[in-house]
This record gives C-alpha cells, structure tokens and sequence, in this order.
C-alpha cells in the first residue's frame, strides 16, 4: 500500500502491545522468533490445502465435552468447519498417525512449524505479537496522514485517490479503521487471539505437545481472552477484522460459515461466553 506521503511498510514491531497472557506462557520456552525470511509465520494463512483431508476411515464417537473444552473448540470453530473437520473434538480430529501427519504438515507449510521449537517459537509470536502489531502501526500511519478527518463513507474514495490500492483494497482498510476507531490498537486481537487456541489443538493432534499441555495452555490462553470481549459475536467480529486485514480480502464467507453454525443443532457457541472456565481434565 504505497502513499505520496510515504510508503506503508508492514513489519512487525518489537512488544509494542504486549498480551497480557504473555508473561505466563513464555515462562519457560526459552525460544525467539526466528528471523522473517526463516518462516512463515508473518505470512501464512492457517487454513488446511483441500487436496490434503484427514483421515476418511470410521473414526470412533467423540468423548463428551466439558463446557471448557467447548469455549476453546468454539473460539476456532469456523475454520475447523472450513477444514471439514469436527469441532466436537479437541483439535478437531481423532488422534491418529495419519491425522499427526497431516496437520505436521499443515504446521510446516502454512506456520513454518516442523518440531517443538519452532512451536515454540511460533506461539511466543503470535502471543507477543501477532497481526495486531502490525494492525495498529498501519492504522497509526493512517491516522497521522488524515484519515480520521474523512468521513466514512468518503474513505473509500479518498485512499483510491491517495493510496496504491485496489477498490477491494481500499475498503478493507476502510473499515480496518472503523475498526480502529471504535476499538483501539486491538481491534483485531481476536484474530491472534483465536489462532493461538487453535495452534494448541494443531499442536496436540501432531504431537508436539501432550494432551494436558495443550488443553493447560488453552485455559490459561481463553482465561485471559475472555474477561476482554462480551460475547462470541464480538470476539469473532474481531477475528473477521483481523483476517481481512491480514488476507486484504472480504470475510464474508467465513462470516456466512459463522452464522450457519449458530443455527445447528449442536451449535458450538450454545456454550455461554461467560461460562466459568475451569481444569476438567
């Protein structure tokens, strides 16, 4: 995105919005980030390649879920569903060797994660990090160029005009800062916020960490997220955000697949937001 008023580079800035959650789950991993041309972390977009599926043999029922477990599966629940996965099972799949291979190398191709240290690596900077960095630097640049000034509905327009953007283009970053204006730097928080849930699921079924460090990561991960949004809507609005900005693309699709799983049966966000998270396992 190229401006007469200078050129918006995104990088990744160093902990200028520290995660609360970070302090206690960094404790311990003693890793860093590798360098950006090292990974695809920055970059990578978390979806399963279709041409990929997991396991097609009869997988056995799933256990009965606590409502804890429930909270975790539903703050990913979109994407499991996009996968064609199930998001009744923690990490969405049966643990199996075919289905450890598969997301190994899901992790390696889309997050760059191939062992415990680069999972390692990879959730400190999603945790410390994460998109939203970027987000409020980008949205910062804006917002000393003028753009608060403009009214919304000539913004569009105005970083046609101003910006090397397409019409798409432009209003993503449009309402990236609607966004910005209502809810601050971390209007998109949700969208790191739920991909790290989801890493810990991925990171179970391809055995880079135990069953309880993953489900113990999870709880300390959505005790921190929830007291910071009200409902399921607001954190998914926030996912959304965050995925158009990162994809410069519409969510409309995930949006469509979001509302469709609130109208089933076994809707995973029947479990309430607010519910009391606590160790059940």
């Amino acid at each position: 995105m190229k401006t007469e008023k200078g050129r918006m580079t995104k990088r990744l800035l160093s902990l200028l919005m520290v995660w609360a959650l970070a302090a206690m789950m960094l404790q311990g991993c003693g890793s860093k980030k590798a360098d950006e041309g090292e990974t695809k972390v920055q970059e990578a977009d978390e979806t399963q390649p279709e041409e990929q599926p997991a396991e097609t043999q009869e997988e056995e029922p799933a256990e009965e879920l606590s409502d804890t477990i429930r909270w975790f599966n539903a703050s990913y629940a979109v994407l499991t569903e996009l996968n064609h996965w199930d998001y009744n099972r923690f990490g969405g799949m049966e643990p199996s060797e075919m289905n450890r291979m598969v997301v190994q190398q899901l992790l390696d191709e889309w997050w760059g994660v191939t062992d415990r240290q680069t999972a390692d690596e990879t959730l400190e900077w999603i945790v410390t990090e994460g998109h939203r960095v970027d987000f409020a630097e980008t949205m910062g640049m804006l917002e000393e160029d003028g753009m608060g000034e403009v009214a919304p509905e000539d913004r569009v327009a105005y970083l046609l005009e101003y910006y090397d953007v397409t019409e798409e283009e432009a209003q993503i970053y449009a309402d990236g800062y609607g966004a910005y204006e209502q809810y601050g730097a971390n209007a998109i928080a949700g969208w790191d916020y739920c991909r790290a849930l989801n890493l810990m699921g991925y990171y179970y079924i391809a055995e880079y960490y135990t069953l309880e460090e993953a489900l113990d990561w999870s709880l300390q991960m959505a005790e921190a997220i929830q007291p910071q949004f009200e409902s399921w809507d607001q954190l998914i609005d926030s996912y959304m955000y965050g995925y158009e900005y990162w994809q410069e693309a519409s969510s409309a699709e995930r949006r469509a697949v979001y509302e469709e799983l609130k109208s089933r049966d076994d809707n995973p966000y029947a479990v309430d937001f607010k519910t009391s998270l606590e160790k059940t396992w």
